[in-house]
């Protein structure tokens, strides 16, 4: 008898143990399995470049009127942001002043509240920043260094190191440089991907004048490839008779498809000379591949001249951007054709034919800068224009091509962003 007392406790205590064990994987499971609860957020601009955004528990419909809709998180400049899980990631603080980027969220409620800021110092130019997950971040900060990589957590919103790519350092000989320029040199700037355990990041190597885009010493784009296993440079790809990869760090101009895993990024080219022979291009990287496809490339002087790819999302082997009905320019008076007027058309591309189909999606006028995005099997687009005293957002079924008007809003400015955020 006493040798069967100790055995019973033993049994009911490893019972005890399991049934306790199985009971936390069934929590697990159970939270796992539990829905998650959208909210839209969306942005709009009442006067210049400042207004607020705003939280809605479900995509609204119709018109809609902001007038009256609180609460609302006020910010000095509004060109949308990127969401990622429950939070939404964005240029610049509330003030116009905080430079660097901040991380917002929004409660059940709708409030929208900072859930941090990393403060960068430029010198005029906007830092790139990419979330990766919970904890894995990076961002380009040139006051650090403009060959080194910041790294974060997104989380916390605190800095945890760098990336050293001093090695992608070149020699610039003085004598190229024009009166008034100087020699510039960045990685990471303005394109800024993970795929993968590889990071993708443009280099530029080139003169910095007047021009707010650098003019390259060779006339070709390259993209570093940074392996973060063996953490090295793992090659410089190369892509000639195309220049200026990306455009600001506020306007992504790069896509990852989600069915092929190809990457493609825009080569905008240089928006005040616009030559003929180095018009702004589509390129890629495919799945697997570290080095530009020399086979592929997306020209736009094939549908208008002279002219830039200004926006990219790429799904399913094709390409959804906009495609001027004439020639512009991003300088005023460039072609007798504001940028900013009701000219620019949402397409479908074929990346295999390259032939392109306008979407039956109001036009816009580029004041907003927000790429398309997919939502349960509908792809979305926002649209500003005079011409019909619309700002917007559509969507379209890639599959039965169907489009529809989801929201148009009332009294309540330009349409500048929509993410959504997801809560369990």
């Amino acid at each position: 008898m006493r040798k069967s007392k100790p055995f019973s406790i033993i049994l009911s205590a490893l019972s005890l143990l399991l049934f306790t064990h199985c009971s936390s994987d069934d929590n697990i499971e159970e939270q796992q399995k539990q829905p998650t609860k959208d909210s839209w957020i969306i942005y709009n601009s009442t006067a210049g470049w400042g207004g607020n955004i705003y939280s809605f528990s479900e995509l609204p419909q119709g018109e809609l009127s902001l007038a009256d809709k609180k609460p609302f998180y006020q910010i000095a400049y509004s060109a949308g942001g990127k969401a990622f899980g429950e939070n939404i990631y964005r240029l610049g603080g509330a003030a116009s002043s905080e430079e660097g980027f901040s991380k917002l969220t929004a409660d059940n409620a709708g409030s929208i509240s900072s859930k941090g800021f990393i403060a960068t110092q430029n010198n005029g130019f906007e830092p790139n920043y990419l979330v990766v997950s919970e904890t894995e971040g990076y961002y380009w900060d040139g006051s650090r260094g403009m060959l080194k990589l910041q790294t974060f957590n997104p989380g916390t919103m605190q800095r945890t190191g760098e990336i050293d790519l001093s090695s992608l350092a070149q020699t610039i000989d003085p004598a190229v440089l024009e009166p008034g320029e100087t020699a510039y040199q960045a990685a990471g700037q303005l394109i800024l991907i993970k795929r993968d355990d590889k990071l993708y990041l443009d280099l530029q190597i080139g003169k910095k004048g007047s021009n707010w885009q650098i003019k390259p010493v060779v006339k070709e784009v390259a993209v570093a490839v940074y392996n973060l296993t063996t953490k090295k440079v793992e090659n410089v790809t190369k892509y000639p008779n195309a220049t200026n990869l990306g455009l600001f760090t506020d306007h992504v101009l790069w896509s990852i498809d989600e069915v092929t895993k190809d990457i493609y990024m825009v080569a905008t080219s240089d928006m005040k000379a616009q030559e003929s022979a180095y018009s702004s291009k589509i390129l890629r990287i495919k799945n697997g591949q570290t080095t530009f496809d020399s086979t592929f490339e997306i020209d736009m002087k094939n549908y208008v001249q002279p002219a830039e790819f200004n926006r990219i999302f790429a799904y399913n082997n094709k390409i959804y951007t906009t495609i001027p009905s004439t020639g512009a320019s991003y300088y005023a008076g460039g072609h007798g054709v504001s940028y900013r007027n009701d000219i620019w058309f949402w397409n479908e591309i074929d990346v295999q034919t390259k032939k392109a189909v306008k979407l039956d999606i109001p036009v816009d006028n580029f004041y907003n800068y927000q790429n398309p995005f997919l939502y349960k099997n509908r792809i979305y687009f926002m649209s500003n224009n005079k011409a019909d005293n619309f700002s917007g957002l559509s969507s379209y079924d890639p599959v039965s091509k169907n489009t529809k008007v989801e929201f148009k809003l009332k009294g309540s400015g330009r349409l500048m962003g929509v993410n959504i955020i997801s809560k369990k």
